[in-house]
């Protein structure tokens, strides 16, 4: 028995004093690899993108264009570039957007956009891009008459 109590108290002296938990940190670790090139839209806020009058009675696409003005910075000779659409306000899903009426808000009509366009221009240099949009003669001679409008946020990268 005393043998017994003498080899309980070796083996309590055997193991480590104050073993606690240890304590873990969890660090977040992020970097930014940056773009040799940098674009930015010049055109002034505020452009648009008009189709006018449509007559529903005519069986051609109803077309517009408005040129907005990009510029490249960066340490890249040339840089490459692409601009999507977010399809604007009333879209029906990717690739579907439509003009809503400006007083009969349950009336809309499709209509698309050239977008995503991509291309290449050289640094610090004034480049124009248009973007052209088309009602085709299905979504405009049944059309309620009166204005309709919409609003898409472009995004050009990089």
């Amino acid at each position: 028995m005393k043998l017994a109590r003498g080899l309980a108290a070796a083996l309590c002296l055997a193991l480590p004093l104050g073993a606690g938990a240890a304590d873990t940190f969890s660090l977040a670790i992020g970097a930014t690899v940056l773009s040799k090139s940098n674009c930015k839209f010049t055109s002034a806020a505020g452009s648009v993108l008009a189709f006018g009058n449509i007559d529903p009675s005519t069986g051609t696409n109803a077309t517009a264009s408005a040129t907005l003005t990009i510029n490249c910075t960066g340490s890249a000779a040339t840089a490459a570039y692409s601009i999507a659409s977010d399809d604007g306000l009333y879209s029906t899903g990717p690739g579907a957007p439509r003009v809503r009426h400006t007083v009969t808000t349950t009336a809309f009509m499709a209509y698309t956009l050239n977008t995503p366009l991509s291309g290449t221009t050289s640094k610090n240099t004034a480049t124009p891009v248009t973007i052209t949009g088309t009602i085709t003669p299905a979504n405009f001679q049944n059309a309620l008459a009166g204005a309709y409008a919409d609003t898409v946020v472009l995004t050009l990268s990089p």
